[in-house]
């Protein structure tokens, strides 16, 4: 992955260099984007189940470096707040009782991520330009915590828990993005836009352990997110 990150932003700057004066008449971009989101879990580890999806949102700042007439490097920083479910067996600890339940955990995640992506534009449609965008994103982890339900094995009463994750958590998501959509032209500075983005990760984002099975806790956390924001 790091090779291939690499290579895009070689070919990047090997454009600039090469094209000097018709780069500088290019423009660059800023504007904000506010998303609502679907994510979910996909584990990896045996015995854990997928336990539907989970909404969320991303906040977020967007500039857009373009190095030729329809094409642009996209980047910026997004305050990406996450949630998935999983299920699986675990033991409850209760001194001096270790009662094995079954776990159904809600994941609440919030991310610092910089995304940095090649972004392919048409030409203007009356008032209107499409887009395709791929290419990857990097999260910083700042909080993960859960919303616990447990169900005794044994029938006995529910139990409810908020945790602190953050230490049975990865500090670094990576993940790749693919996107689309379309962008509407207020004026010749101003630009409203709508699209998808389609963000897979690319790393294990759980660090704990199971205290029934002893295995490693492994799953991937992926979302879809609806973008609705303006560009100047």
């Amino acid at each position: 992955m790091k090779q291939v990150i690499i290579l895009l932003f070689l070919l990047c700057f090997g454009w600039v260099q090469s094209n000097p004066v018709q780069a500088q008449n290019q423009s660059i971009r800023l504007g904000l984007k506010a998303s609502p989101n679907i994510a979910w879990m996909a584990p990896e580890t045996k015995n854990y189940s997928y336990d539907g999806t989970s909404g969320g949102a991303t906040i977020g700042l967007v500039t857009d470096f373009y190095f030729a007439k329809n094409y642009a490097f996209s980047t910026g920083f997004n305050f990406s707040f996450l949630n998935g479910k999983l299920s699986y067996s675990d033991l409850y600890i209760q001194d001096p009782d270790t009662i094995p339940v079954q776990m159904n955990r809600k994941y609440k995640f919030v991310y610092l991520d910089i995304p940095y992506m090649i972004k392919l534009q048409t030409n203007t449609f009356g008032k209107f330009s499409f887009f395709g965008q791929i290419g990857f994103s990097t999260g910083f982890r700042i909080s993960a915590k859960a919303r616990d339900e447990l169900i005794p094995d044994s029938g006995g009463a529910t139990v409810n828990e908020n945790n602190n994750i953050t230490f049975s958590t990865s500090l670094i998501r990576q993940a790749v993005i693919f996107g689309a959509g379309f962008e509407f032209h207020l004026d010749e500075n101003t630009r409203i836009f709508l699209g998808v983005n389609y963000s897979n990760s690319l790393n294990n984002v759980l660090t704990g352990h199971n205290a029934a099975s002893g295995f490693n806790e492994k799953a991937q956390l992926n979302f879809v997110e609806l973008n609705l924001g303006v560009l100047f």
